[in-house]
């Protein structure tokens, strides 16, 4: 399923992105599953549950002397072996009211990376609060990530408007500066302020457009005001993140006027406590010298920081004090201890009540009150299986579990004077086989250079009849000169499990009025392989003719795309060159090409025979064989030089290919 238009409503997952995390994914260059994740649904296993403990004194101070045996810990009543303990302790970073601290002198003093890390999201309300409140808003939350984060920390954006209802801006992520991209770039008309939500619908996920030819994902509910039924939707999605997520909330609240609204917020403050997500509400209402009362939005500030575990920063003008604030919300979250114990993990979905005592010391201590369980993904809400989407696309995650990999090679080309990108993957036959007798879905996903969405399409596959065989899956969209992140994700529909391929894409700018006056232009090629044990998923769409098809033009019977590594061994590959000729006349083109050992810098030349050529309007599609018997394994990059004879034009490409050890 696509967009058919940037204003169309979709079904999408996630909370909505504008913008998304910076990307970490392990390296995959060839067509076999380099890694399974740990399934995501089984009956009964033993796993480690992580717990964060906050510890202080009589007057607020962090206790940081406390070893493992200083806790108990009760899941549901029955008393836990804690074996796992960590202590995360930052240095002082000074007393309220003095200089900001350097960022590099917050190190935490356990050595590597934690087991279970601090988390922020920053929540803008774009609803409650004034231009000025926004534009404080967003410079707050840069202060206190350059100011009072760890390069450990986990931080993600969200906003809120009556509008375009929740949207993520970033997920969770360790890249700071894509954060404070992502912050910089909500820009928002303010919304008005008003209690309860409204005659709220059932919150979807939508796509919608933003008058800038990109796409924005969000949470779409009528009403207006703090959307509890919106801000529920968000806290259950939250529940499977492991730990503390910490809410910075910039607001200018509001009143709580009738019980049934106070009702519904402390619902929707019981969500987030369960979920572990306590609320920092940091009120961003200026003081007016003509209103000194303001619009009294301390009340649900106070409200829902209280009920949700956190601390309201409340009175009128708080945010210009938001250094201190920030120097507080730091020493309340930067000293905490990790407590785990074994459970017998069930996918019931249940949730279950921790208590955490002290042994001994008088001490105040905070611990999140519980979890959930998982529980089987087909039981999954829509928002918790979207989201579990995203998290797949857009993972940060280097260690195992991972999932399942697969190739994927992008191309650029032209369709009707339009500039196309080409996702192009070969689901092996191991992946096949793996989801074989499953209901699966493959979306792909496109994301430009600022991480919006700006390409998505679903598809439904029965992948019963492709038993034993390889299976190319194709996506191509028309988009404007830039470089694009691509996602291709086969997903089980009943279990989570998936596979996933990824890739880059760049698409030059046409040369202008100054760029180069040669009329030939060489456009991505496109390898491939000779063989026959293999189908393409694009035939089982309604659309058996997909753009990329009629540009790039080869008998697909005797030929499939080479999107991964060729074997070593293998005699011949084969190169279909699109020449985009703008006038020149056919047959005035001559070729060459090398392999450029990666490693060393070799230049080895290969012979090259042309076995094909053809014409349709200013292009002209050369396929050509080339001899690579006898190349050693290693990477390579192909490349290609072309030249436009009596006119000294020369044009060239360069493929990234490797080949294998059998």
């Amino acid at each position: 399923m696509r967009a058919k238009n940037p204003m169309a409503a979709i079904t999408f997952f996630g909370i909505g992105f504008l913008s998304l995390a910076g990307i970490c994914l392990p390296q995959s260059t060839d067509g076999q599953a380099v890694r399974l994740q740990k399934p995501l649904e089984h009956e009964v296993s033993v796993t480690l549950k992580l717990i964060q403990v906050y510890v202080t004194d009589k007057s607020g101070k962090p206790v940081t002397h406390l070893d493992q045996s200083a806790f108990r810990v009760y899941d549901n009543g029955v008393l836990q072996a804690i074996t796992e303990f960590e202590k995360h302790m930052s240095p002082e970073t000074g007393t309220v009211g003095a200089e900001t601290p350097a960022k590099e002198a917050l190190v935490p003093t356990e050595p590597g990376a934690p087991r279970l890390g601090r988390k922020f999201f920053v929540l803008i309300d774009l609803d409650a609060n004034d231009l000025e409140g926004i534009a404080k808003s967003r410079a707050a939350a840069i202060q206190f990530l350059d100011t009072q984060t760890l390069p450990s920390d986990e931080i993600g954006v969200f906003s809120s408007s009556f509008m375009r209802g929740i949207v993520l801006h970033c997920y969770l992520t360790t890249d700071h500066a894509k954060v404070r991209e992502a912050i910089q770039r909500i820009r928002e008309v303010p919304g008005r302020k008003s209690g309860g939500t409204g005659d709220a619908s059932t919150p979807t996920i939508a796509v919608s457009g933003q008058g800038t030819g990109t796409m924005t994902i969000a949470v779409v509910s009528r009403g207006g005001g703090l959307n509890t039924d919106r801000m529920m939707a968000l806290a259950k999605a939250l529940r499977y993140i492991p730990g503390y997520k910490n809410i910075l909330y910039f607001s200018q609240g509001g009143p709580i006027n009738n019980r049934a609204y106070r009702d519904r917020l402390e619902e929707m403050s019981r969500e987030f406590a369960a979920s572990n997500a306590p609320f920092y509400a940091i009120n961003t209402e200026t003081p007016d010298p003509f209103n000194p009362g303001g619009t009294k939005g301390e009340a649900l500030l106070a409200f829902v920081a209280e009920k949700t575990g956190g601390k309201a920063f409340k009175e009128i003008g708080a945010i210009v004090h938001f250094p201190d604030i920030a120097r507080e919300i730091q020493e309340l979250t930067r000293n905490y201890y990790v407590l785990g114990f074994p459970v017998k993990e069930t996918w019931d979905g249940k949730y279950h009540k921790i208590k955490v005592e002290l042994t001994s010391g008088d001490y105040h201590l905070q611990s999140q009150p519980g979890y959930y369980n998982p529980k089987p993904f087909r039981d999954y809400s829509d928002l918790e299986k979207d989201l579990h989407l995203f998290d797949l696309a857009m993972t940060e995650k280097t260690e195992p579990p991972l999932p399942l990999m697969f190739a994927m090679r992008v191309l650029a080309f032209e369709q009707k004077g339009e500039a196309h990108v080409l996702m192009l993957s070969k689901i092996p036959t191991d992946v096949v086989e793996k989801f074989l007798t499953k209901k699966v879905e493959v979306v792909s996903l496109i994301f430009d250079e600022q991480d919006n969405a700006v390409e998505r399409r679903q598809i439904k596959p029965d992948l019963s009849k492709f038993r034993g065989m390889d299976l190319f899956y194709s996506s191509d969209a028309a988009l404007g000169p830039g470089t694009y992140r691509c996602r291709i994700i086969v997903r089980d529909l009943d279990t989570g499990d998936a596979a996933l391929a990824y890739a880059r894409a760049v698409v030059p700018a046409k040369p202008g009025a100054g760029g180069s006056a040669s009329a030939l232009t060489l456009l991505s090629p496109l390898l491939l392989a000779a063989g026959s044990n293999f189908a393409y998923l694009d035939d089982q769409t309604k659309k058996n003719t997909a753009p990329w098809m009629d540009f790039y033009v080869y008998d697909r019977a005797k030929f499939s795309p080479l999107t991964g590594e060729l074997a070593l061994g293998a005699k011949a590959i084969y190169v279909l060159l699109p020449f985009s000729l703008a006038g020149a006349a056919p047959g005035d083109i001559s070729i060459s090409a090398s392999l450029i050992d990666t490693t060393s810098g070799t230049n080895l030349s290969i012979p090259l025979g042309l076995l094909s050529k053809a014409r349709k309007g200013n292009i002209e599609l050369q396929l050509a064989e080339l001899a690579v018997e006898g190349i050693a394994a290693g990477k390579y990059i192909l490349y290609i030089r072309a030249e436009e004879a009596g006119k000294k034009a020369v044009v060239y490409a360069q493929v990234p290919i490797s080949i294998r050890q059998p």
